[in-house]
């Protein structure tokens, strides 16, 4: 009975050992079950913050702000400091100020061009006063589409769009600073180029 006895007992602590190795393990495979929940939630969580702060920053984006971290037209021409912005200032400064030049230049150039058209006077056939051009002359001479002027207006014009574009998606940055230059380098350009102006009428504005 004492055999018995003994063998029950150590059946029983065999048992309990069992038990406890199988308690140790799922309390091993419940706890990295956990940490991998946890971490999973930690970065699902972080995304929707970093999804959130992005479209945080997107928002502001489409309101005026002020400071000097910009990226300005290109994903290269992303600003972090103040003297490079400053840089940056200026540049877009100068681009409106010679879009304002470009614009008279090429009203310059239409000017003189009709400046130069070669005009015959014609008179009423019942005035009696002969007409100073021949039959087969022509009363205006109109340069062609095919002519060089035309080409060169045509490539001036792209341009010209191209710079208004770009300084329409400049102060779309809505980066008060760029305004600004945008702004002050037009009227600076208007003053220095618009004294010449002559015409009521603006017949190469485009978006600025």
């Amino acid at each position: 009975m004492d055999h018995s006895q003994h063998e029950h007992h150590h059946s029983g602590h065999e048992h309990m050992e069992h038990h406890d190795i199988n308690q140790a393990d799922y309390m091993s495979i419940n706890k990295i079950m956990n940490e991998g929940i946890n971490s999973t939630l930690r970065q699902a969580h972080g995304d929707h913050q970093g999804h959130d702060h992005a479209s945080h920053g997107s928002m502001m984006a489409m309101t005026f702000h002020g400071g000097y971290a910009e990226t300005i037209l290109f994903s290269w021409w992303d600003v972090k400091e103040v003297g490079p912005f400053i840089g940056s200032f200026i540049a877009i400064f100068i681009m409106a100020l010679l879009y304002e030049g470009l614009k008279y230049y090429r009203k310059h150039l239409l000017w003189k061009s009709y400046a130069g058209l070669q005009y015959c006077a014609v008179s009423p056939p019942d005035k009696g006063v002969q007409n100073i051009c021949s039959p087969d002359e022509p009363q205006v001479i109109q340069p062609t589409m095919l002519s060089s002027a035309h080409a060169y207006q045509t490539v001036l014009h792209g341009l010209q769009v191209f710079i208004s574009y770009m300084l329409m998606l400049v102060f779309m940055t809505y980066n008060t600073w760029l305004c600004v230059a945008v702004v002050m380098g037009s009227a600076t350009g208007y003053f220095l180029f618009g004294w010449r102006e002559s015409v009521v009428v603006d017949f190469t504005e485009h978006c600025h």
